[in-house]
């Protein structure tokens, strides 16, 4: 194992005298999970709309669903997929470059016996085709994953379960085989593989795509490729011996694997399985005890590593014990570590780092943190960090309405800096998504002074002279729940800082105000 270099240490216990974010919206959505560490959303935004991408359970079977938000948490459209199937699970999706979804889905027959159906849609929620992985009467089809290449095919992970019992009172015989599926964009069917279980046992993670080929890793150490014309080539891995938790293909054609729950290991390989660098934090817990852990693993355009996940840390069994640590790592392109940031919130609290993003030189890595101590509600954690210092900027708590379990899975970050979460939040006896965007600059509040600031009238009519009473400012813009400016100008200070609004539609918008010293923004309703 390439030995730990530490350039720059930065160990800081972080506590509640960070600053908080500023909230300018959070949007609670019934999904109706039944755990929230589970089947848990994701998000992305094109700076103009938050979508948030995820399953929800419904009584007929599990939908996909994607919620498109505007800057001022809105609901722009809600679109389920997978209705016109019933008693299902969603397994996987994927976005091809058309932006078009494929939708891979199990559907219960009988008594744990499934069969698999590919979908595929446009993002308007109309179904393009679907395809069923055909049953057979003594046979379950286990669908795993989904992988998309940039040409014509589309790989499915799978495994075919032979002598299945009709109940779970039978004798259980089951002979288990992976297999690959392949079809194109059409929806045709291509091939399918039966795996030599001598060779290739359970395969651990997703697939990952490079070019036209499909990499999977078996828990066996193994890489297996086989390619869009069924062309297999295994490999024996190296350094990748304490299980694999997750696998993602990094920004220069390599691969990033992370160690299963009891290591906060990461590994770089080459896409033959081959060890290029291996970073092991030290755990500080007894070997039997199994909770260190990476969760999610990003790569910058440079070639640096970043990591976070939960760490336990000094003093096992001791009172200044803590119960596990959000733990921030930076790994350079070679391999060394050049800072690590912890975050401990109490002495006896968990804390788990679920994700990781970078942007704007800043990393922000979202998750969960007990409330009150051992035991207690998870809340709302995110932390804004230098990704060139390992500092703090920020930290974000969030209790959500019933002092449930509450956890961050996913983080987009705008290019103004502005940034949305999501993640599962308990509501109602279940866990449904709860979304909230930060946005300094679309804020309600002053970033400058308030002092006897107002405008009016507000709401106003198209046509009519906005009146702005209190500090003088010099410049404005007009924009919109989307993010566009509308109507721009100069403030007239010598009409007592009068703004005509001209011929835009009605609805909300904002006023954005400046000065040499400050900007203001408030909310501004045309009729």
């Amino acid at each position: 194992m390439k030995k730990i270099i530490t350039i720059l240490l930065l160990f800081i216990f972080w506590t509640n005298s960070n600053a908080q974010a500023t909230l300018s919206w959070s949007r609670d959505f019934e999904v109706g999970l039944n755990t929230y560490y589970s089947e848990a959303p994701e998000i992305q935004t094109d700076n103009q709309i938050t979508k948030v991408i995820g399953r929800k359970n419904t009584i007929n079977g599990q939908r996909l669903e994607i919620l498109n938000y505007d800057l001022f948490g809105n609901i722009l459209s809600d679109i389920s997929f997978g209705n016109n199937i019933s008693n299902n699970t969603v397994i996987d999706y994927k976005f091809d470059t058309n932006n078009q979804l494929y939708l891979l889905i199990a559907e219960t027959i009988s008594y744990n016996k499934l069969k698999i159906i590919l979908q595929k849609y446009n993002l308007d929620g109309s179904l393009i085709w679907s395809e069923q992985i055909e049953d057979a009467t003594a046979i379950s089809n286990r669908p795993c994953s989904l992988g998309i290449t940039a040409g014509n095919c589309v790989f499915i992970n799978a495994y075919k379960e032979y002598n299945y019992p009709l109940s779970p009172t039978d004798e259980y015989t089951t002979i288990t085989i992976p297999y690959l599926f392949a079809y194109n964009q059409n929806g045709s069917f291509l091939w399918q593989r039966q795996f030599n279980t001598n060779e290739i046992v359970n395969f651990a993670d997703k697939i990952v795509v490079y070019n036209e080929t499909a990499i999977l890793f078996s828990y066996n150490s193994t890489l297996v490729k086989v390619d869009s014309n069924n062309n297999l080539s295994l490999f024996n891995t190296v350094g990748i011996n304490n299980g694999i938790n997750k696998i993602q293909l990094a920004t220069d054609s390599t691969i990033l694997i992370t160690a299963v729950t009891g290591k906060f290991k990461v590994t770089k390989t080459n896409l033959n399985g081959a060890a290029i660098w291996i970073g092991e934090y030290p755990s500080f817990i007894p070997s039997n005890v199994y909770a260190d852990e990476i969760k999610s693993v990003i790569q910058d355009n440079d070639g640096n590593i970043y990591v976070t996940g939960r760490h336990y840390g000094h003093n096992y069994g001791t009172p200044n014990y803590t119960n596990g640590d959000i733990l921030t790592l930076k790994y350079s392109p070679n391999g060394d570590l050049i800072w690590e940031n912890r975050y401990q919130y109490g002495i006896n609290n968990c804390d788990v780092g679920n994700f990781i993003t970078l942007k704007n030189g800043y990393l922000y890595v979202g998750g969960e943190s007990q409330r009150l101590g051992v035991s207690t509600d998870y809340d709302y954690v995110t932390l804004k960090i230098n990704a060139t210092t390992g500092v703090t900027n920020q930290v974000y708590r969030y209790n959500g309405n019933e002092n449930g379990n509450d956890s961050v899975s996913s983080i987009c970050v705008l290019d103004n800096g502005n940034y949305a979460i999501t993640g599962l939040s308990y509501i109602n006896s279940k866990y449904n998504w709860t979304t909230q965007f930060f946005a300094d600059t679309l804020s309600v509040e002053n970033n400058g002074s308030m002092d006897n600031f107002e405008i009016s009238p507000n709401p106003i009519s198209v046509g009519e002279f906005i009146t702005i009473k209190g500090s003088q400012y010099f410049k404005y813009k007009l924009i919109s729940s989307k993010g566009q400016i509308v109507q721009s100008g100069k403030v007239n200070s010598i009409e007592n800082q009068k703004i005509q609004i001209e011929n835009i539609k009605p609805g909300i918008y904002l006023l954005k105000l400046e000065n040499e010293t400050s900007v203001t923004t408030k909310k501004l309703i045309v009729k």
